[in-house]
């Protein structure tokens, strides 16, 4: 994978909790972008997230751990200079088409963040109207009634379209969470959650990707 220069152009309304979000979230989307690159690939043949529970916040915690341990430490996210002065900007070093598809990702939510937002609240309201997260994902086959199943299905097509994922991406989380669409509707609710700051930093002009 070819290592390169990764600039985020700054303005100088950063306050110290932006950063955090680099850091934190932009690091979060850098390494699942990653392992989908991994996947699609051919490598962590058999990885399988679909056996974690997924019943909280906890399952998906430990799904980005697993991310960021899943990309080895050449290939991780590494400051090289943060300059503040103009041009203001934080520059790292990374896997470039990785730093692509998260810009891509942060692009797309940027274009139209209302009507986003809009479909996330939509599903994610529905979703606990269906009481989907008390299922257990290992039993959802059996437990799912037919409407939850298309509402399930419907909800990944649609998030996928817009957050602009790829086939290739599609196809790799359908790998890595064994064809369960549960599991897949639940990742995709958490990356739109992890990308949602780094969104509204771009959209008020405080960071560029």
């Amino acid at each position: 994978m070819d290592i390169g220069r990764i600039e985020i152009k700054l303005d100088k309304r950063w306050e110290l909790q932006d950063l955090s979000v680099v850091t934190k979230e932009y690091v979060q989307l850098y390494s699942f972008f990653y392992v989908l690159k991994c996947v699609n690939e051919g490598l962590y043949v058999g990885l399988n997230f679909s056996t974690y529970p997924w019943g909280g916040g906890f399952s998906v915690v430990n799904f980005f751990k697993s991310s960021y341990s899943l990309t080895p430490e050449a290939y991780r996210l590494q400051v090289s200079r943060i300059q503040y002065a103009s041009p203001e900007f934080i520059e790292l070093t990374g896997v470039i088409a990785v730093a692509t598809d998260v810009s891509i990702l942060v692009t797309s939510l940027c274009a139209s963040a209302l009507a986003i937002n809009k479909t996330f609240d939509t599903i994610v309201s529905s979703y606990h109207k269906r009481r989907l997260g008390q299922i257990k994902v290992h039993e959802a086959e059996s437990k799912l009634r037919q409407e939850d199943i298309i509402f399930i299905q419907q909800s990944i097509k649609r998030l996928s379209s817009e957050f602009n994922l790829r086939q290739d991406q599609v196809q790799a989380i359908q790998k890595i969470t064994n064809g369960n669409e549960l599991v897949q509707l639940k990742m995709l609710l958490a990356l739109y959650r992890r990308a949602e700051p780094i969104q509204e930093q771009q959209s008020s002009g405080k960071a560029q990707l």
